[in-house]
């Protein structure tokens, strides 16, 4: 097929609250590295209700062109509207390929977005890049429970469409000398085209350190044997200043709850520093970090997490637990 007319890496952005989302940066960032191999310009794509002044900020993390659709019917997320406007304009568009976060916003509305442009989507992206040989954008995830990465490839459909986990790429440093195009989309929404009619906003408990914006993460698995121990791994976080994360069978233990979770089926987070402790290393729980320094304590030398960790020390978490954690206060009395 003729994929000629299909041009341009398109970011579909994520609002919260009148601010940019995080992840938004993080993809537009890895839409430069992939556009500098296929040639294809950036481009955004902003939704909402008074979200035109932050076009700017898409355009500093390397967009193009920011194509901004504005309406009071769009100040909170509702899928089929969201669909329906969107839906249009990246039909008339015609973009290469479209990036979503693997978000609950763009979970929902990759799916719609490709049944309307009548593609697949790559769900839960880790990583991306380019083939040199056909130009297409390969698209890597966690497959058969985890075991093995799998490379996914579009060659007969266009856009290439998937959502990225959040905390997968680097965010870039926001350039606001850089210049791009606004475009200014009109909407022609009515309440008719809702799917949903928003009552009440009831906001979640918001949590004092999330695990997804934790420089420093001390995280446990199945080499801890018992609630008491884990209690430690609290104890250190609190010294520390970090974040306590936990491996799927602790949560399922119900010591820590599901939004500690680290994983393919949890959070990705990306620390400056990680302490995995008796953590075994299985790519469901390895895909989801992306750390600058990586510490890893466990029993057994040959664990897989041995060879990924900046420092491995093979100990018994009951004798090394309690020793670390008198040393950080010796350290911090000083």
């Amino acid at each position: 097929m003729d994929f000629s007319d299909y041009k341009g890496i398109y970011v579909i952005a994520e609002v919260r609250d009148g601010k940019v989302e995080k992840v938004t940066g993080e993809l537009l960032g890895q839409a430069r590295k992939l556009a500098e191999k296929t040639g294809d310009p950036v481009e955004a794509v902003i939704l909402g209700s008074g979200v035109k002044e932050r076009a700017q900020d898409l355009i500093a993390y390397g967009a193009d062109v920011v194509y901004v659709m504005e309406s009071p019917l769009l100040a909170h997320y509702d899928g089929m509207a969201y669909e329906k406007e969107l839906g249009a304009l990246l039909k008339e568009k015609k973009p290469s390929a479209i990036l979503f976060a693997a978000t609950p916003y763009g979970r929902d509305l990759a799916p719609r977005i490709a049944s309307a442009v009548v593609c697949g989507v790559t769900a839960d992206v880790t990583e991306l890049s380019v083939d040199e040989k056909t130009g297409l954008i390969v698209w890597s995830r966690p497959a058969m429970g985890g075991n093995i990465m799998a490379d996914i490839i579009s060659p007969q459909y266009r856009p290439q469409v998937g959502t990225v986990r959040p905390s997968t790429f680097d965010l870039p440093e926001a350039d606001a000398s850089r210049k791009g195009s606004v475009v200014e989309v009109p909407v022609t929404l009515t309440e008719k085209d809702l799917g949903t009619i928003l009552k009440e906003i009831i906001p979640a408990p918001k949590e004092e350190n999330p695990i997804e914006e934790a420089q420093i993460i001390v995280a446990g698995g199945r080499g801890i044997h018992s609630e008491e121990e884990w209690a430690q791994l609290h104890e250190l976080a609190d010294l520390l200043g970090g974040s306590v994360g936990a491996s799927r069978p602790i949560c399922e233990l119900g010591w820590e709850p599901h939004s500690a979770q680290i994983g393919q089926t949890g959070k990705s987070v990306a620390p400056h520093i990680y302490f995995a402790f008796g953590i075994s290393g299985a790519m469901q729980h390895i895909c989801g970090v992306k750390a600058d320094i990586m510490i890893a304590v466990n029993r057994d030398k040959n664990a897989p997490i041995m060879e990924m960790a900046d420092y491995a020390v093979t100990a018994d978490l009951k004798d090394f637990l309690p020793a670390f954690i008198a040393e950080v206060k010796k350290i911090q009395e000083k």
